[in-house]
C-alpha cells in the first residue's frame, strides 16, 4: 500500500531537567538543554522512517504500533504518550504564551501539508496557505521543565486520531504537563463548546457572537422577557433549596415559535449572562451513531454542571429512533443536578408528546410569536436610537407608527429587512 493517509499533525515532546527557577506565574524563560537524546535522525530506525514504513503496508494498531517503536528507539528514557482530545501543545501555547514555549527541532524529519485556509467571511480576505504537520518533533518548555515531543496524526474507525509522544527523563512531570495542557485546551476559554458530527469542538466565532448579545437589544415584552430571566436565573440559584426538597436539581426550557421572532437572540443573550458554562448541540450524529451521540453529550455537561445545554432544533435532531435513548438520558437514573436544558424549536407540533407534554423534561415552553403593533413600533424605535448618530439617514417619529402599521405579520427578521 502506497503512502496514502488522512494526517494532519505529529509532535515529539522533549524533557531535560528545569532550566530556571523562576513560577510558572512568570514568562517562561527558554534555555533549551544541552542534554538531548542521541540524535535519531541518522538512525536506521528513525522516528519518521518509523512512521513511513508503518503506512506504506498492511496495518493495524498504529496507535500500539508507533507507541512500542518510539519506546524502543528512545529506550534510555521514558516515554509519556497520550491521544487525549484535549490535549493540544500548539492551542496551549498559542493561548497561554506566558507558560509554555514550542519550536520545530530538526532531528526529526517533519512531513508536512500545505492547504489553504479560506476565511470564514468572504470580506475578510482571501484566506491564506499554511502548512499543517503530519508528523514532526518539537521542544517543549513548561514550568521550567523541557520536553521533547513526537506526534501523529492519522485517520482510522471515521475519526481523525492524534498521537503525543512525550520524551523524557521525568515522566511524573509529563503527566503534570499533560494535566495542565488538557485542563486548558477542554476550558471555556472564549470559546463555546459545540457537539457536531459526533465530536465537541470549539467554536470562537460562536463565541464572539454571544458577547455581542444583550437583554436591552432584545425586543420582548417586558412581562414575558422578565418570566424569562427570572425562570432561569432562579433555578442557577437555587440548588440549595432543591436539595432540601429532595429533587433533582434540574431544568428544562423550550423557546418555540416561528423563525425570526427572537429565540436566538434570547438564547445568546442568556448564554453571555449566566456564570456557568454553555454547550451548543447541533447534532446527535456520530459515526457510532445516535445513542453515542447523545451519551457523549450528556456525559459533557453532567462533567461540566452546572451549565447550559443547548439543543439547537429539537423536533429535527429528536428521532423515532433515538426518542427513547434521549429520554433515558434526560430523566433516567444519572444524576443530572446542575442541568439547564434549553430547546428549541420553530415546529413544537412536531415535537412527541413525550416531550411537548411530560413534566420534569421540558418544564416551560416561553412563545415567540409574530410581533405585536406595539413591539413593532418598539422595534423601529430601536432602529431610530440606534441610527440616530448616522447623519445620512433621516429617520423622523412619524415614521414609527407607519411602520407598525405596514407591518402586520411580520416577524422580527422580515423587519429587519424591511428597514
Amino acid at each position: 500500500m502506497r503512502l496514502i493517509c488522512c494526517l494532519t499533525s505529529l509532535c515529539v515532546l522533549w524533557a531535560a531537567r528545569g532550566a530556571s527557577a523562576e513560577s510558572a506565574r512568570d514568562t517562561t524563560q527558554i534555555s533549551w538543554s544541552s542534554k538531548q537524546p542521541e540524535d535519531a535522525s541518522h538512525h536506521p530506525k528513525n522516528p519518521t522512517s518509523i512512521f513511513i514504513d508503518h503506512f506504506s503496508a498492511s496495518r493495524s494498531g498504529t496507535d500500539t504500533y508507533l507507541q512500542t517503536q518510539i519506546a524502543a528507539l528512545y529506550s534510555n528514557f521514558s516515554v509519556v504518550t497520550t491521544d487525549d482530545i484535549y490535549f493540544d501543545i500548539f492551542r496551549f501555547a498559542a493561548g497561554d504564551p506566558a507558560s509554555i514555549a514550542v519550536r520545530e527541532i530538526d532531528d526529526v524529519e517533519p512531513i508536512k501539508r500545505t492547504v489553504f485556509v479560506k476565511p470564514s467571511r468572504r470580506r475578510e480576505g482571501e484566506g491564506t496557505v499554511v502548512e499543517r504537520s503530519v508528523f514532526g518533533g518539537w521542544e517543549v518548555a513548561w514550568k521550567n521543565k523541557e520536553f521533547k515531543v513526537i506526534t501523529a496524526t492519522w485517520a482510522e474507525a471515521y475519526r481523525q486520531v492524534t498521537q503525543w509522544h512525550i520524551i523524557t527523563d521525568e515522566p511524573d512531570a509529563a503527566r503534570q504537563f499533560i494535566r495542565s495542557c488538557a485542563n486548558y485546551c477542554s476550558s471555556f476559554r472564549d470559546v463555546v463548546w459545540v457537539f457536531e458530527q459526533g465530536s465537541w469542538r470549539p467554536d470562537r466565532v460562536l463565541w464572539e457572537s454571544v458577547q455581542k448579545a444583550s437583554w436591552e437589544d432584545v425586543v420582548l415584552e417586558d412581562r414575558f422577557k422578565t418570566a424569562l430571566q427570572s425562570d432561569y436565573r432562579s433555578f442557577l440559584k437555587s440548588e440549595k433549596i432543591y436539595k432540601d426538597l429532595g429533587v433533582p436539581w434540574k431544568r428544562g426550557l423550550i423557546f418555540l415559535g416561528p423563525p425570526g421572532n427572537g429565540k436566538t437572540i434570547s438564547l445568546k443573550a442568556l448564554m453571555k449572562e449566566v456564570n456557568v458554562p454553555s454547550l451548543y448541540v447541533k447534532s446527535f450524529h456520530s459515526w457510532a451513531g445516535d445513542e453515542k451521540g447523545i451519551r457523549d453529550i450528556f456525559s459533557r455537561a453532567r462533567a461540566e454542571a452546572p451549565c447550559v445545554l443547548v439543543l439547537e432544533d429539537l423536533d429535527s435532531l429528536i428521532t423515532d429512533q433515538n426518542r427513547s435513548f434521549f429520554l433515558n438520558e434526560v430523566d433516567g437514573l444519572e444524576d443530572n443536578d446542575g442541568l439547564l436544558l434549553i430547546g428549541t424549536t420553530n415546529h413544537f407540533d412536531r415535537l412527541d408528546p413525550a416531550l411537548s407534554s411530560r413534566p420534569s423534561r421540558f418544564d416551560r415552553k416561553y412563545t415567540f410569536p409574530d410581533p405585536s403593533r406595539a413591539q413593532r413600533r418598539d422595534y423601529a424605535k430601536w432602529w431610530q436610537d440606534n441610527l440616530r448618530s448616522n447623519k445620512k439617514i433621516d429617520f423622523p417619529d412619524s415614521l414609527l407608527d407607519e411602520f407598525a402599521d405596514k407591518t402586520g405579520n411580520f416577524s422580527f427578521a422580515y423587519m429587519k429587512e424591511a428597514l
